[in-house]
């Protein structure tokens, strides 16, 4: 087979390919992106419970503060009851006054701790909800991705096989051409030139309707081997079956030759009249 005829086989077989696999790739795509969030609502319950941690310490803390506060009040009131001058009862009354103030703030700062421990709780409450719900998503998602895989995955293998085959049968540096091509545009690496008036020489890309040259339809018209691009889109060119021109060695003579051309200029007229108009438009 000639290398344009390779090419269309492998294109063929590669756009199969690429539809089956979006499937797949958009379903695996959801599913990770579920599974992603889930990690981000671990952290972010991790990095609470820390916090809780971290406060029930520190209220804790200053439970201890305020009981030894309390302690050391009680015994300046002893010290109070037994002070046997005015300038001892004074100063274990100042000191009194400090560690009371000391003591109402630990109460305080306490109380505000506790207030955010209950608030940490909460929010882990509703943290602890909304990971039960994003995990029935994730459920859901790979499910999806499971049934896709089931309804799409032995073709998609097979294709995956038949695309490696056709691949072999084209040479490396036109199949690199096509690969790269391909990638560039989503699939469609191959365009058909469109006839738009054979008698006036004008010829444009079937995928961006740009002119293409009399030169590359004659090309490609003497010769299937020949991987030529669209100098707008970068797609790969080619005749399709029913404008190549006939085998001479199909016979019939000169004549007969001179009126299969003819047969196939009409033909193409009539064909391309509605693409001619559409080029004119643009």
């Amino acid at each position: 087979m000639a290398l344009l005829d390779n090419l269309l086989t492998l294109h063929r077989v590669d756009s199969q390919v690429r539809a089956l696999r979006s499937r797949v790739t958009s379903a695996e795509t959801y599913l990770n992106a579920q599974e992603r969030q889930l990690a981000l609502l671990a952290r972010q319950k991790t990095e609470l419970e820390t916090q809780l941690k971290q406060l029930q310490a520190s209220v804790h803390a200053l439970e201890v503060e305020q009981s030894a506060a309390n302690e050391r009040v009680e015994r300046l009131r002893t010290d109070l009851n037994t002070s046997t001058n005015d300038r001892q009862y004074k100063a274990i009354l100042n000191e009194m006054k400090v560690l009371e103030g000391q003591r109402d703030e630990i109460v305080r700062r306490a109380v505000e701790e506790l207030q955010r421990v209950d608030e940490t709780n909460k929010r882990l409450e509703t943290h602890a909800a909304t990971i039960v719900e994003r995990q029935k998503v994730r459920d859901v998602a790979r499910g999806k991705y499971d049934e896709c895989m089931k309804d799409v995955g032995e073709r998609l293998a097979e294709l995956e096989a038949e695309r490696a085959r056709a691949a072999d049968l084209v040479p490396e540096r036109e199949r690199k051409l096509f690969d790269r091509v391909a990638e560039e545009t989503e699939g469609e690496a191959m365009a058909e030139i469109t006839i738009v008036s054979l008698r006036h020489r004008e010829f444009a890309c079937g995928s961006c309707n740009i002119e293409v040259p009399f030169e590359t339809y004659a090309r490609l018209s003497s010769n299937s081997n020949d991987a030529i691009q669209c100098k707008a889109c970068t797609r790969i060119l080619f005749l399709a079956e029913a404008n190549r021109p006939a085998d001479p060695k199909s016979g019939g003579g000169a004549k007969a030759t001179k009126g299969t051309e003819e047969d196939r200029e009409k033909a193409a007229l009539a064909r391309d009249k509605a693409k001619f108009e559409k080029t004119k438009k643009l």
